[in-house]
């Protein structure tokens, strides 16, 4: 592998991560346009882990505040809405559906644009007087949301964050909920590329082990960007122009 390849994976990965664009969809669009081998274990586990460590960091005095606190309606509605995903996921995986599923990709990016254009114009008509707590059913809701943006194509952040907007939670805490909902998932996510893992000398491909770190700082630096970003799109309603970038995105991967 080329050094600017792995830039460009790390860029992607820590920018498509957490804003509503999907980041396995544009991880499966980038290896198949540049013909990257698709076993990319150990670089995975790098991006993971990076993205991980960023939005713990983000999010530091909120989870300081439920580790000080762990029994509280918070805890327990996010352990709800993992619960409810790793369900899902193990389905997903047990089926093997993602070699009959990854194929339509593009139009499940497509799919996202539609949710994020639905989002657009309930937020643009919604007045919000005061901050609506995110409720037990809300949590349901985005625990099978959650699960189903397993699909590539299919924006996991864009997803969750929707749903909660139109279930009637506030923008703050619905963009908070979704990325504190990140953690659990990240983890699972690094863990089962760790289990992956057989032979970890052949895993660098061709590439000094240092720059792994180099991209686990530089993925790092872009998702706490990318973070700060979403929240002000959410804010801003800003997703009508990440629908029409979408759109593209997936007529692009359509095509090819």
């Amino acid at each position: 592998m080329k050094i600017w390849i792995l830039l460009v994976l790390c860029l992607v990965q820590g920018l498509t991560e957490f804003l509503p664009v999907s980041s396995s969809g544009h991880l499966l669009l980038f290896e198949n346009i540049f013909n990257i081998e698709n076993n990319l274990l150990l670089l995975n586990l790098f991006l993971h882990l990076s993205t991980l460590v960023a939005v713990m960091v983000y999010y530091r005095k909120v989870i300081i505040k439920l580790i000080k606190k762990p029994f509280q309606p918070l805890s327990y509605k996010l352990l709800l809405s993992t619960i409810i995903t790793v369900i899902i996921a193990f389905a997903y995986e047990i089926l093997n559906l993602d070699k009959t599923l990854n194929k339509f990709y593009g139009y499940f990016f497509i799919a996202t644009a539609i949710i994020l254009t639905i989002t657009y114009i309930f937020q643009k008509k919604s007045v919000r007087i005061s901050v609506g707590e995110i409720s037990y059913k809300s949590s349901i809701i985005v625990g099978v949301v959650q699960g189903i943006a397993v699909l590539p194509g299919i924006s996991r952040s864009g997803s969750t964050i929707s749903s909660l907007i139109l279930s009637g939670s506030d923008e703050k805490q619905a963009t908070e909920y979704s990325f504190l909902l990140s953690i659990p998932i990240i983890i699972g996510g690094f863990v089962l590329e760790l289990l992956k893992i057989d032979n970890i000398n052949n895993l660098f491909y061709g590439l000094p082990p240092i720059m792994f770190f180099v991209a686990f700082a530089v993925t790092f630096l872009i998702s706490l960007f990318a973070l700060k970003i979403t929240e002000k799109i959410v804010s801003k309603n800003r997703f009508i122009y990440f629908a029409m970038y979408l759109v593209i995105v997936g007529i692009i991967a359509i095509l090819i």
